[in-house]
């Protein structure tokens, strides 16, 4: 098995930007919709939110003393994730 120390394989450059950037949902100012890609305000999503839990207590699929418990626990949530 011979080897030459003169001819070695070059290996194909890496390419580093990727050529489909989805944007991310960390940024602040938005949420983005998976598969569509489109971004979302942070105030729409809240009002929607809020709204549904509001909804489903209205049409009686949860009840309010839980409605509230989840409620409670979101803003706690945000808060903690806020720090």
């Amino acid at each position: 098995m011979a080897t030459t120390t003169g001819a070695r394989k070059r290996l194909a450059p890496v390419r580093t930007e990727q050529a489909f950037k989805p944007p991310t949902d960390h940024g602040p100012g938005g949420y983005v919709v998976p598969f569509v890609h489109t971004r979302i305000p942070a105030p729409l999503v809240q009002l929607g939110f809020w709204g549904g839990l509001a909804g489903t207590v209205a049409f009686g699929v949860i009840d309010a003393p839980l409605a509230v418990l989840v409620g409670v626990g979101v803003v706690v949530a945000r808060h903690r994730r806020g720090r």
